[in-house]
């Protein structure tokens, strides 16, 4: 015996797909999720305010959130997190980019170690760069 089954979509699959698409419409669209717009900077700046050294991932992570961008080293990891305002677009070799952002720090046992540029730089010379 053999079962025929219909080559059209059910009206569920439609309905489905109706409520798949007008969702995506409601979301962000055409922007990197992880890059913060403008009005994220001015929550950012306080949130980052309250880093100490010492600090876990998971506390640095409950009190700033989702990194921007993330960096692995052969001797830990930076966040990088958006304070200025300016284009998400680029990478953080690029100048202009690398400015809008502050790095946060960790060693290899996911500490904090520090946070801002120019303990960035510092650790990048004294430590060297190198991924996972």
């Amino acid at each position: 015996m053999k079962v025929y089954r219909s080559t059209r979509p059910s009206f569920l699959t439609w309905a489905l797909v109706v409520v798949a698409l007008s969702m995506t419409a409601c979301s962000k669209s055409g922007i990197n999720p992880f890059a913060s717009g403008e009005g994220k900077v001015n929550e950012n700046i306080k949130n980052l305010m309250g880093l100490q050294p010492g600090m876990t991932k998971g506390q640095v992570f409950h009190l700033a959130g989702v990194a921007n961008y993330i960096e692995g080293e052969t001797w830990g990891s930076v966040w990088f997190y958006k304070y200025r305002p300016g284009s998400n677009e680029g990478t953080l070799a690029d100048r202009n980019v690398e400015k809008n952002y502050m790095p946060v720090v960790f060693d290899s046992s996911d500490r904090l170690i520090g946070y801002g540029y120019e303990f960035y730089k510092n650790t990048m010379e004294q430590l060297g760069s190198g991924p996972y």
